[in-house]
């Protein structure tokens, strides 16, 4: 339900608005700025909160808010006319839009609670200390995932195309509060079989206190040398004077508990709470910058800043060029193939031709798949128009001269206005005109393969390179450059929502896809002191140079050898 919810949400937002890309990118952007503020507030409710209750709670809260959000959207299409005319300036309309992206982000942090829940904190108690059993669930869980993300959008496809927006909304809504019931009964049923899930420790004050020190100027610059010097210290006086220090120092904690009770306000905590992603982004910038790879990270979250990538813009722009929503479920799927595809092939790579090298290769290959994308920008049937906005000031200027001049402007307006409120119709497009979508469908499908291969590389390159006691600071600050660089992408496409505009959004993305490849090929020859072996490219070159060295090292040997000969008859 989740997987297709979110491929059926870019189709719906792109029809209760046609012609713009405005309204889907202004749900991408409240969706990622809601996910940087309140993903850390979520994190900590569910580690305060019993297992068995924090995912029921949000299973239910994720299914019934999908549900009534492909609810509204129903109502907004079947009494799209009535809510048009509603209030002036189609107030009413404007509502329920801002209800639907509200109501879809509630959906997206409670999906969000559920997935940290589930597979981050179920999973590492059921499988308990076996790293292999551990190994293999993960990668079974993945299996599923992917294996929906296939299935999901051809199945919403041919629903939206073969029935009807407004049903399959509502199949969307059913399916969901069917399969709440079955995924309820499931949670139950593993929690009741693993008596480890029913045990769980939870924060102390210290621990908090702990948490909250690391993202003040103290916390980070603390000093090694003092603490091992307290802990000799400690180790070395009696048992009865350090039982004595545990008991005065309990004492205190408790005392600092009640006069922190009553000095920190709830609101000051939560506000911390929310701003936690920037606090740590500007406290840890020096920590990760300390790395080489953060130069490897930065051209990771480059790769965010596109968008060329199968999400509700992408879903948005191909609908509004004719593409039928059952094609778009089959190219997603596509695209999906081509990243497993990616996954697979990633070691055997890696094996080859080293981990460095295969970020090279990952990223070479994305950028080779995205020039179609860049070749589409000017290929015939393509809307790319940069002076669009200027000839529509200029349609309207006409409209009203027309209006003064006492001219019939009906027939004017509906042929200037007809691209701009209504996608173009399947029937009445080109086939000529699918040159340039074949082409930005056919690069973004296949860098999906290049992508994965760099986000794998570049994600084994963390974990390789990061001291253990600071990789929970690291994933943070890396974390929270994808997201915003991926809500730098979508602040983008609401300065440039139509799709004549969108050819200007493809170049800008394959820059800073090719500033990503910059970026991690200058760690690359930071670490390996090249890029690539140039002198293997020409071999033949490269034996005669050593034939020639050889010839030299024997010719100077006969040299050496013939001296002493010449000395001794002379």
């Amino acid at each position: 339900g989740d997987r297709m919810w979110s491929f059926g949400v870019g189709l719906f937002l792109i029809r209760l608005s046609p012609g713009s890309l405005r309204l889907v990118a202004i749900y991408g952007f409240s969706k990622g700025a809601s996910v940087l503020l309140f993903a850390a507030i979520i994190g900590d409710w569910i580690d305060n909160t019993p297992r068995l209750r924090a995912a029921r709670l949000s299973l239910v809260l994720q299914n019934i808010l999908v549900a009534l959000c492909a609810v509204i959207v129903f109502v907004v299409v079947w009494y799209h006319e009535t809510l048009r005319t509603l209030w002036p300036d189609e107030g009413a309309l404007t509502l329920f839009h801002a209800l639907i992206i509200v109501v879809a982000i509630l959906g997206d942090l409670a999906s969000i609670a559920r997935s940290i829940s589930v597979e981050r904190d179920w999973i590492v108690e059921i499988c308990g200390r076996d790293k292999d059993l551990l190994a293999t669930m993960t990668s079974r869980m993945r299996a599923i995932d992917l294996t929906t993300a296939i299935l999901s959008p051809v199945a919403t496809g041919q629903i939206v195309y073969f029935i009807a927006l407004q049903y399959a909304a509502v199949f969307i809504a059913g399916w969901n509060l069917v399969s709440v019931f079955i995924e309820y009964f499931l949670i139950w049923k593993v929690y009741m079989e693993v008596p480890a899930l029913k045990s769980k420790m939870f924060k102390t004050r210290k621990d908090k206190v702990d948490t909250e020190l690391l993202f003040t100027d103290e916390g980070i610059q603390l000093d090694d040398k003092s603490q091992q010097e307290q802990i000799s210290q400690a180790s070395n006086k009696p048992q009865e004077e350090t039982e004595k220090c545990i008991k005065s120092s309990i004492n205190e904690d408790n005392i600092i508990k009640e006069d922190n009770s009553l000095e920190k306000d709830a609101c000051n905590q939560c506000l911390f709470k929310m701003f936690k992603s920037f606090i740590l982004l500007f406290r840890g910038w020096k920590t990760y910058m300390k790395y080489d790879v953060a130069f490897a990270g930065l051209g990771l979250a480059c790769l965010y800043m596109t968008v060329i990538g199968f999400d509700s813009i992408t879903v948005g722009f191909a609908y509004a060029q004719g593409i039928s929503e059952s094609l778009l479920g089959v190219m997603m799927a596509a695209g999906s193939i081509f990243g497993i595809a990616g996954t697979f092939a990633y070691p055997r790579i890696q094996k080859r031709i080293g981990l460095e090298r295969t970020g090279l290769f990952g990223l070479g290959f994305e950028i080779f798949s995205l020039c179609f994308c860049v070749a589409s920008v000017f290929a015939p049937g393509s809307p790319f128009d940069l002076l669009y906005r200027t000839r529509e000031n200029d349609s309207s200027n006409i409209i009203v001269v027309s209006s003064v001049l006492g001219i019939d402007n009906t027939t004017i307006t509906s042929n200037l206005t007809v691209n701009v409120t209504m996608p173009p119709s399947h029937e009445a497009s080109d086939p000529t005109s699918y040159i340039s979508i074949g082409l930005f469908l056919c690069g973004l499908i296949t860098a999906r393969f290049g992508l994965w291969v760099a986000d794998l590389t570049i994600t084994q390159m963390f974990l390789q390179a990061v001291v253990e006691t600071e990789r929970g600071i690291i994933s943070g600050i890396q974390r929270s450059l994808n997201q915003l660089m991926d809500m730098l992408k979508f602040l983008m496409v609401i300065l440039a929502p139509y799709p004549q505009e969108f050819g200007l959004l493809v170049l800008i993305s394959f820059v800073f896809v090719c500033l990503g490849w910059i970026f991690y090929a200058r760690y690359s020859y930071s670490v390996r002191g090249h890029l690539f072996h140039f002198d293997k490219l020409c071999p033949d070159k490269q034996n005669n140079n050593i034939v020639v060295e050889t010839v030299d090292e024997n010719s100077g040997n006969e040299e050496i050898n013939n001296l002493p000969m010449q000395t001794h008859t002379t």
